[in-house]
């Protein structure tokens, strides 16, 4: 008994760390996985400007490459179980593009959410341009993250016809 118990729960253990074909744990493993990506970013972003007094320009730059390649390793090691394409070189290529449209829309996002934001009368008389700034940026990154899920998911990561 205790050594079916063990197995079972070795066999757990070894699952969580396998890739998934569960779209809802999936869908969990990437939001972990942006956290871990965006983590990455931003030590490497203060290493930049306060260890290797560098622009903030290149710590921004060195940040998002490094917190980019952080999230496509994690997604194809422990995320997802499908690749759609074989050459990892285009498909990394993939996925940073689709990582470009993602920051094009978060901008997008935050413009289009602050200035909605700015028509909201007790908003704007009861909050600083930081609230509002913050809570645009919130509703960013939602967006986003569906997107940036949802774009890999369905052409990086789905299975591969026969």
């Amino acid at each position: 008994m205790n050594q079916e118990l063990k197995s079972a729960s070795e066999s757990r253990a070894q699952s969580l760390l396998k890739p998934t074909d569960s779209s809802l744990w999936q869908f969990i493993r990437f939001g972990i996985v942006g956290g871990v990506a965006t983590v990455a970013d931003y030590a490497v972003l203060i290493s930049f400007t306060v260890v290797l007094h560098q622009s903030e320009f290149r710590a921004v730059a060195a940040g998002y490459a490094v917190g980019l390649m952080v999230s496509y390793v994690l997604s194809i090691i422990w995320v997802f179980s499908n690749r759609s394409v074989s050459d990892k070189r285009v498909e990394f290529a993939i996925f940073m593009l689709l990582g470009l449209i993602g920051w094009v829309l978060t901008e997008v996002c935050v413009i289009a959410s602050h200035n909605g934001l700015n028509m909201i009368p007790s908003l704007v008389s009861h909050s600083t341009d930081t609230l509002r700034l913050s809570i645009a940026k919130a509703i960013a990154v939602v967006v986003v993250f569906f997107f940036n899920f949802w774009s890999r998911k369905v052409l990086l990561f789905k299975n591969r016809p026969s």
